[in-house]
């Protein structure tokens, strides 16, 4: 009669080892984005989410490809998630945000930023927080980055034949664009450098402020639903823990 409690113990520790996989994978874009994905160590992203692995006890593996093909790895479930996106309707046909509905629950965002307008020092190029003013070229924007379709939105003529910041912002030094809208972070990171100090400076507002989040794909979430609102909470608990605050108020 013994026996029973002990396949009972082993029936749930299978249960549970079913319900939380062994390694997660995960894709981003191959492309720098100052601080949350840099070359030649973890950027903030990275961090995070090792953080956040350690606390679910499951391992990550991190793949670097070009966004659009993350997000179409993301569709068919060749990926469980992807990192770090920001709201768009259309995505919702790639994966799913935190909360799994029609709109993601703000709350469990990775991280926050957002997209300002760059110029040449000295141009007169302008936003007001509704409108670009004193634009008669193209404004350069990085080819798949939601950015893209807010300048459409506002009548702007735009050129996102460009994978990188740093490209973009040669373009822009050499004439063939009027201004550059960059994720704002990476953009100040950017004008900083030798090849683009005092020749480029960030126009204000910004041009958007948005979170940024963690998808999971539709496959993921049907195999490991509550591992996946786990995952979810983790990720924003490790963002507002002191630990994650230290190692990102050091980074440079």
């Amino acid at each position: 009669m013994r026996l029973f409690p002990l396949i009972f113990a082993a029936a749930a520790l299978t249960v549970s080892a079913a319900d939380k996989p062994a390694s997660i994978k995960l894709c981003y874009d191959n492309v720098e984005v100052y601080p949350w994905a840099v070359e030649g160590r973890d950027g903030l992203n990275i961090v995070q989410l090792k953080m956040a692995a350690q606390k679910l006890g499951t391992k990550l593996e991190f793949v670097k490809i070009p966004w659009a093909r993350c997000l179409d790895e993301l569709r068919q479930g060749n990926m469980d998630g992807a990192f770090a996106a920001s709201f768009k309707p259309d995505r919702l046909a790639m994966g799913s945000y935190p909360g799994g509905g029609d709109k993601p629950d703000t709350s469990k965002y990775m991280m926050m930023d957002g997209y300002s307008l760059y110029r040449l020092k000295g141009s007169n190029v302008g936003y007001d927080g509704k409108a670009i003013s004193n634009v008669t070229g193209a404004v350069g924007a990085q080819q798949g980055f939601s950015i893209v379709d807010q300048l459409k939105g506002m009548g702007v003529r735009v050129d996102d034949g460009t994978r990188s910041a740093d490209d973009s912002l040669r373009k822009l030094t050499a004439g063939r664009l009027q201004a550059v809208a960059l994720q704002t972070l990476e953009g100040d990171n950017s004008i900083q450098q030798a090849e683009f100090a005092g020749k480029v400076e960030k126009v204000s507002p910004p041009l958007v402020e948005k979170p940024y989040y963690l998808m999971l794909s539709k496959q993921f979430i049907g195999k490991y639903g509550d591992f996946s609102k786990e995952v979810w909470n983790t990720v924003a608990a490790v963002r507002d823990s002191a630990e994650y605050k230290k190692a990102a108020g050091a980074f440079k």
